[in-house]
């Protein structure tokens, strides 16, 4: 095997395996709205140039795969500025199977309180339920109890934010029917937010208006993680190292 074909393995192998730790993009975009900015809504919760959104905001894909501190982290409405936020709703879901699980409903509003828990059982199973409390927070925790438990792929998740006209968005773009961003996110934050993190989501499909501030949502003790890949993936790769070994000893 010639020495081009060695570098050409070489740079497949190495093209393939940057893909598990997500590119770097430009600094977030956004587009006009009649409504607050994104950045008025962070100046008024954070302090002013506390946060940039953007050029403050994780890299795409860095901000696709989340999972809890522990076992129990907390989702709490901000801010929802959309005209659809009746019709909205929000949760997690498996990001290999694509089942979803509600967390907010459109009667939530702002200063809503979820949990979401993520536990292991015996068998090695993992397992999600989630708990909306459906009240103020300023109200006290009295709301419904935990659903069910759904099973999980393993103790990641990702986000989504369902629409009734527009259909559902995901933290992973690549799940996106329109190919767009629909959730920049940021942190972790300092101050009274310390180690928190907020994701901002855009609902119009396209992307259209691009102010994402039509729902954003605090999350404590949950952070992004690595997109954790198939064994096919790794077994691809080690394949086409094992190849790149062979044209450099035939070389």
């Amino acid at each position: 095997m010639t020495m081009r074909a060695h570098w050409t393995i070489a740079a497949a192998v190495a093209s393939i395996l940057g893909m598990s730790a997500g590119q770097a993009s430009a600094a977030c975009s956004f587009g006009g709205s009649a409504e607050p900015s994104l950045q008025a809504t962070f100046d008024t919760m954070l302090g002013a140039d506390t946060v940039n959104v953007q050029t403050d905001c994780i890299a795409e894909g860095a901000d696709a795969i989340w999972n809890t501190v522990g076992q129990i982290g907390t989702v709490e409405i901000e801010i929802e500025l959309a005209g659809n936020a009746s019709s909205n709703t929000f949760g997690i879901y498996d990001f290999v199977t694509g089942n979803r699980i509600r967390i907010f409903e459109g009667n939530d509003g702002a200063n809503t309180l979820g949990v979401v828990q993520v536990s292991q059982t015996g068998s090695g199973q993992w397992r999600a339920r989630v708990r909306d409390f459906n009240v103020s927070v300023a109200d006290g925790e009295t709301g419904t109890g935990y659903g069910a438990w759904s099973n999980l792929s393993s103790s990641a998740f990702g986000f989504y934010l369902g629409t009734a006209t527009n259909g559902i968005f995901y933290s992973e773009t690549g799940r996106n029917t329109d190919g767009v961003d629909h959730m920049y996110a940021y942190g972790p934050l300092g101050g009274d937010f310390q180690g928190d993190h907020l994701i901002a989501w855009e609902d119009l499909i396209n992307g259209q208006d691009r102010d994402y501030q039509d729902l954003v949502v605090k999350l404590q003790d949950i952070v992004p993680v690595p997109v954790p890949l198939p064994t096919a993936f790794w077994l691809l790769g080690s394949g086409m190292i094992g190849l790149a070994g062979v044209a450099r000893r035939r070389g």
